[in-house]
């Protein structure tokens, strides 16, 4: 079988968990005895001509990149600028499969529906980002996340039910989010949807995390942050929280990975109130960011929207103890809060947190943690699953 996997995103140009998705999802067809061609692009200054097609290329795995333009809406300028290029390369290639992403595939997929049974995977809802921007232009966001979110809106919803409507199949990357689209999009499709969780490559994850230097160390009191900086993330209550660490006294210490609106708010914050507790690491490598999880017990995703964050089941498989708010994805990845620890807001997570820094045994914890999500979120469940749809199309 030969799947061509359709993504703006494929790292190392990723600007959130889409692109980690693809690549796990590459590499285990590719074990499975799949041949996988990825179309994908990578992003160059407004000033060049968009002419130079990147391929990367070796025996079981051929990565194929077209240029956009690194401006926002990313999806929609690598769609349009590429058409053409990328309906003729995927004829050309050939494949018994197309594997497209939410927001990535549209247009192209009217022509590629009839080269290949089509398959696309969702990562969000735009109804529920739609909100998510409305709140914040309220609540401190920035105006490009509104810009984006909400008065682009009919936009993002016009594509992602035209990818639905055009797919044979169709895939939510969690419980929740099958609910959301059915919501936005019509019960009439409730069969064609299927909920598969995203799944990590633990074989890679662990080698990953081996070749950080064994100098790094983790500590019970240091915590991780790793997203884009921007309201619906939870990236103002970043510096909330140090702010309350520092004023109650507790030995906490805050790392962040990632960059977006918010950054330039969160070193004012920083600065206004003299935190000392908190890194801004800004966009940085992989194995930076892997570097920075060594060195944390906990994992913080301050968000108030998440479909399945790639971060907290990634970091889950390697024993780091999740800390959330009590909403329903949170909810949904750590088996009803069993795995990670559910909070209402910044004052109860500083006050959840001491708690488990001087009365759990957070080493035993983070085994647990670690044992439940290696089971659950296993890149070889996602595969069967994708499998038995791919063969289920094919046949």
């Amino acid at each position: 079988m030969h799947a061509v996997l359709l993504s703006l995103e494929y790292p190392p140009f990723i600007c959130g968990g889409v692109g980690t998705f693809v690549k796990n999802l590459a590499i285990g067809l590719r074990r499975e005895g799949v041949r996988v061609t990825v179309i994908s692009g990578y992003p160059v200054p407004s000033n060049v001509k968009l002419e130079e097609i990147n391929e990367e290329k070796d025996a079981e795995l051929n990565v194929i990149r077209f240029p956009y333009f690194d401006v926002r809406p990313k999806n929609a300028i690598f769609q349009l600028l590429n058409l053409k290029k990328i309906c003729e390369t995927i004829k050309d290639v050939d494949p018994d499969i197309v594997h497209g992403q939410g927001l990535s595939t549209f247009p192209a997929l009217i022509k590629l529906k009839n080269l290949a049974p089509l398959i696309v995977t969702f990562h969000s809802s735009p109804k529920a980002e739609k909100t998510m921007g409305v709140y914040s232009l309220l609540r401190g966001g920035s105006f490009d996340d509104f810009r984006t979110n909400v008065i682009g809106y009919p936009a993002w919803s016009f594509i992602q039910r035209q990818e639905l409507s055009n797919s044979n199949m169709a895939v939510a990357v969690s419980k929740n989010l099958k609910s959301e689209l059915l919501e936005e999009m019509g019960e009439t499709y409730r069969e064609k949807i299927h909920e598969i969780h995203n799944g990590v490559d633990i074989e890679t994850l662990d080698r990953e995390y081996k070749s950080v230097e064994d100098d790094v160390k983790e500590a019970n009191n240091t915590i991780l942050f790793a997203g884009r900086l921007v309201w619906r993330k939870g990236a103002l209550n970043l510096t909330k929280i140090a702010y309350l660490f520092q004023k109650e006294k507790l030995d906490f210490k805050l790392i962040v990975h990632g960059d977006g609106p918010l950054f330039k708010r969160l070193k004012r914050d920083m600065q206004d109130f003299g935190l000392t507790n908190i890194e801004l690491k800004g966009f940085t490598s992989r194995e930076r960011m892997m570097r920075s999880m060594k060195r944390s017990k906990f994992v913080i995703i301050p968000s108030f929207y998440e479909a399945c964050p790639m971060i907290l089941i990634e970091s889950m498989c390697l024993g780091k103890i999740p800390v959330m708010f009590d909403l329903p994805y949170s909810v949904e990845f750590t088996e009803n809060g069993k795995y990670g620890i559910m909070t209402k807001e910044p004052k109860d997570m500083i006050k959840q947190l001491r708690i488990a820094y001087t009365k759990l045994d957070l080493e035993d914890f983070g085994e647990k943690v670690k044992d439940f999500a290696r089971r659950k979120y296993n890149i070889k469940n996602m595969l069967l699953q994708y499998l038995n749809l791919y063969k289920a199309m094919s046949d």
